[in-house]
């Protein structure tokens, strides 16, 4: 149990106890508001650390690597099929406008797939494995 200074008039210098956490109904019964604030304070869990923006993208580019490598080829696409056009190519610049909305849609098809994966069960009878451990029939 810590203890409190206050000053109260004349330069008295008095304490007053500070709840600990192990406290009963009777103490909170006896403790002013603001000690109870005090000790809601120190009952408050702690916060997790935040992800840094580095951290968060190496975790997701090891969870879904097709993502970026799609995203990658579109670039490529694109700036290819720019770079044919300054050169006056037209063939090959239509060539790869049209390799590039590819590239977008297949990055697209992807992106739903791992959103798919991370949300849908595909267990078609969840808890079976777990039924048959208990029952003793595993092999």
């Amino acid at each position: 149990m810590g203890l409190k200074q206050s000053k109260e008039e004349g330069s008295v210098l008095t304490t007053t106890p500070i709840p600990s956490k192990q406290t009963d109904a009777a103490d909170i019964n006896s403790m002013n508001a603001e000690e109870l604030r005090l000790l809601q304070i120190q009952d408050m869990p702690k916060m997790a650390r935040s992800e840094t923006f580095d951290e968060k993208l190496f975790r997701k580019f090891s969870q879904e690597p097709l993502i970026p490598i799609g995203c990658l080829t579109t670039v490529y696409f694109l700036a290819s099929g720019i770079n044919s056009f300054y050169k006056r190519d037209a063939a090959r610049s239509q060539k790869m406008m049209r390799l590039r909305v590819g590239a977008q849609f297949a990055t697209i098809m992807v992106f739903v797939g791992y959103a798919g994966m991370n949300t849908f069960n595909m267990q078609f009878r969840p808890n079976h494995e777990l039924k048959k451990k208990q029952n003793g029939n595993a092999e």
